[in-house]
């Protein structure tokens, strides 16, 4: 794929964040500002972005079935690495850092950074924007379940009640609902909806932006246990994913949506289930920050193989 054009992507996403950056640093907001503006793209910016995506599909049995194999490819995939990661490090885990390490590895920021990139380097291909939904929903069920375990090591903190509950699943249950209805929304409605799904990765990355302007920047950089999980999610995962691809001889297209998924940065949920379960969060941040300011280099890096 060509570097130009992904260099370009990933670079002006992550120019998004110093607005943040300079707001915070300039005092013009304070840390308190970050929760609502949180709060604005989760149960707003989101699921307006869930919606949008899966409008860009139609109702066919073959795109059903292409939804069906995201799924449980998907699924597969991070199950695969959360358990590969986890029992290689099984002696650490009592360490809570190789915990964050091996939840980073799978989970990435498939939904703000993913579909930007789609869009960008799969214009012929509107589909894949909806399947990078379907990773977002397969990725949430293992948060509140696997990950929060591996985060925790409590089982109590598990949770498929929150698997339903939850503004990434009730969207997509609606954008469900729409594409088997053959719903698709027009005129200023429509305008409405993709206005509200693309501030979905401004307003993440501004929220980036403002995290990194409240942690010391030294620990991002210095501690060699993030670099690994770096590795794990940018480099390693998305190879497998690859291979299997390749393997399974899926279509080009779909194989490189998959493949461009894989790449992206550590999730921000990562983080935010860190801070939820208490836990982790000063590793999480890190990760986080690492890997989304590494993407400008890896991900076109990356790209070139396919």
């Amino acid at each position: 794929m060509s570097f130009t054009v992904t260099l370009t992507t990933v670079a002006i996403m992550l120019l998004y964040a110093v607005p943040g950056y300079l707001l915070m640093k300039s005092k013009l907001l304070g840390p308190d500002a970050i929760g609502p503006t949180v709060t604005i793209l989760l149960y707003l910016s989101s699921p307006f972005q869930t919606v949008y995506t899966m409008q860009q599909i139609t109702y066919s049995p073959q795109t059903l079935r292409e939804l069906g194999l995201m799924a449980a490819m998907t699924l597969g995939l991070m199950g695969l690495m959360l358990s590969t990661v986890y029992f290689a490090l099984r002696k650490k885990q009592t360490i809570v850092s190789y915990r964050i390490c091996t939840a980073a590895a799978a989970c990435g920021n498939v939904g703000f950074i993913g579909i930007p990139l789609l869009q960008a380097l799969l214009p012929d291909y509107p589909q894949a924007v909806a399947f990078s939904s379907v990773f977002s929903v397969t990725m949430n069920i293992l948060m509140w379940t696997v990950v929060s375990f591996i985060i925790t090591r409590d089982k109590k903190y598990m949770s498929t009640r929150k698997i339903f509950i939850n503004p990434m699943s009730i969207s997509m249950a609606v954008s469900l609902a729409l594409f088997f209805g053959g719903v698709h929304f027009t005129g200023q409605l429509e305008s409405m909806i993709t206005l509200l799904g693309r501030m979905a990765t401004p307003l993440c990355m501004l929220i980036l932006g403002m995290r990194l302007a409240l942690v010391p920047i030294k620990p991002i950089f210095t501690r060699p246990m993030q670099y690994l999980a770096v590795a794990l999610k940018m480099v390693v995962f998305p190879l497998v994913a690859l291979g299997i691809c390749r393997l399974l001889g899926l279509d080009r297209n779909y194989t490189s949506c998959v493949y461009i998924l894989c790449c992206v940065p550590v999730a921000s949920v990562v983080l935010s289930f860190a801070e939820m379960l208490g836990q982790g969060q000063d590793t999480a941040a890190n990760v986080m920050l690492l890997s989304t300011m590494l993407s400008v280099i890896t991900i076109p890096v990356m790209l070139l193989i396919i």
